[in-house]
């Protein structure tokens, strides 16, 4: 098992540059059928379309400082956990006090006695008369 180790690394690499590759001859293979025919732009070669992809990684990419080092993988699971934490150490008159404001804020939740007397809710039947 401690070869298999040993063996990950370099095959990481090597499927991350063959990856790299594939990706470089499809940008340029797409700028080179798009862009000179809609822009009268330029045709690339493989190593601006490298340097193209680099460029677009370093401007919008992550490097890999995503998501992946919380617990959860997706972002509004953070903030929901944080929420859901913070609720659950408030007050019974806290928590009603934040129902009632949660209530007031969303027009488009119902309440007890039916469809909130809201602005947005008395436009509603408004339109539909």
């Amino acid at each position: 098992m401690k070869h298999r180790k040993f063996i990950r690394g370099p095959l990481f690499l090597l499927k991350m540059i063959i990856i790299f590759a594939i990706t470089s001859v499809i940008v340029m293979l797409l700028w080179n059928v798009l862009i000179p025919d809609i822009f009268n732009g330029p045709f690339i070669n493989y190593w601006q379309s490298l340097g193209i992809l680099v460029l677009a990684k370093i401007l919008f990419g992550s490097f890999g400082k995503g998501y992946g080092r919380h617990r959860s993988h997706f972002p509004d699971e953070i903030w929901k956990q944080k929420l859901r934490a913070k609720y659950e150490a408030m007050t019974p008159e806290e928590k009603e006090k934040f129902k009632t404001k949660c209530r007031s804020r969303f027009a488009f939740i119902d309440t007890e006695e039916g469809v909130a007397d809201t602005p947005a809710a008395k436009a509603e039947t408004k339109r539909d008369i």
